[in-house]
């Protein structure tokens, strides 16, 4: 069967200058279905923006707790010798549950040539908005420290660690860290009209000089992602422990005062976001415990286990609401949460759940 409702809503969002580029994956039960613009097939790169928190560093932190090499106790003092007093005591926890206090700032221009050691401490020169553990404020400076603590913990970089164990073990072919400016089959999703020589979407990337960033550098492609979320439904331990996926999928933020009103009230498990009452973008489709993760140049993916139910959304929109609407900021960050979920309320018609 096709999903009918689904390919109309998809056809008003291109009339609308909604996005330009798309791929849409839906699973449900032994069904699936994969709907594409033309310019884009299973291979095609996207721009993953803050799905990268979760594919791959949420992933590669939970192997390494499941190999003994992280623990979520371990606090910043353990990796971060020159972590000031206030916050030698966040722990990986608070990074991966976006509790540690801290909120993102613009880096400077340049930062990643001072280094690694650098960029850490310029996140700590910020202050604390509130006590580490007390509040929620969604967070990409503390899973920016987490995917250097990955990197201590395997001892390589961070797209070593990925390419070793998450890209090889589960049969991914493009997925990278690092792509040219003129790639071929690669969709430009860059929320800015002047590049500035950087196809990287995140403002915050694109000062890290090369270094690879756990909170958003990955350029991804649909087959990849697929591939993870198959695995991630499958409890695979090419992943991590099995064990590891309910520790994650718990809600840890849940009554938690948010801190910081510009930023997402959703709930969060250990890097994704738990699915419930407070997830607009997911919660008509998704049952309550459903997990995933949204990338701010258009990209989402959510999942859950019990219905054998994904889907994968990876789009332009973000460049498009720039471009063709001239919205800005905020504006254009509601017009790509609606979009999401236009998309997933015309998927429900569909499926009849």
């Amino acid at each position: 069967m096709e999903l009918t409702n689904t390919l109309l809503e998809i056809q008003q969002k291109l009339k609308n200058k909604d996005f330009g580029s798309y791929a849409l994956l839906v699973g449900c039960g032994d069904r699936e279905w994969q709907y594409m613009s033309e310019d884009v097939d299973f291979d095609t790169y996207f721009d993953a923006a803050s799905i990268g928190k979760v594919f791959p560093t949420t992933a590669l932190a939970l192997q390494a707790m499941g190999r003994g090499l992280l623990s979520l106790d371990d606090t910043l003092q353990k990796f971060f010798p020159f972590v000031p007093e206030d916050k030698k005591d966040i722990t990986v926890r608070h990074l991966m549950t976006h509790t540690s206090g801290m909120l993102r700032r613009a880096y400077p221009e340049g930062l990643g040539r001072s280094g690694r050691d650098g960029v850490a401490k310029f996140i700590f020169s910020n202050p604390l908005v509130y006590e580490p553990g007390t509040g929620f404020a969604y967070c990409c400076d503390g899973i920016m420290l987490l995917g250097l603590i990955v990197e201590k913990a395997f001892g390589v970089p961070l797209e070593t660690a990925f390419e070793e164990y998450i890209k090889k073990p589960l049969g991914m072919t493009r997925s990278t860290y690092h792509i040219r400016m003129d790639e071929k089959n690669a969709v430009m999703c860059n929320h800015r009209a002047d590049l500035g020589g950087s196809i990287y979407d995140d403002d915050n990337v694109r000062q890290l000089c090369g270094i690879p960033a756990g909170n958003g550098g990955l350029f991804i492609t649909a087959g990849d992602l697929q591939k993870f979320v198959q695995a991630l439904i499958a409890r695979d331990e090419r992943l991590y422990p099995v064990a590891f996926f309910d520790l994650a999928e718990q809600n840890y933020t849940k009554g938690l005062p948010v801190l910081d009103g510009n930023r997402s009230t959703e709930n969060y498990g250990l890097g994704f976001v738990y699915v419930n009452e407070n997830c607009e973008q997911a919660r008509e489709l998704f049952p309550e415990g459903s997990i995933g993760h949204v990338g701010w140049s258009g990209q989402s993916f959510y999942l859950n286990r019990e219905r054998a139910l994904y889907v994968i959304l990876l789009t332009n929109s973000m460049r498009y609401q720039n471009l063709e609407k001239k919205l800005n900021g905020m504006d254009r960050n509601r017009a790509v949460h609606q979009m999401r979920i236009d998309i997933h309320r015309a998927i429900k018609r569909d499926l009849k759940i």
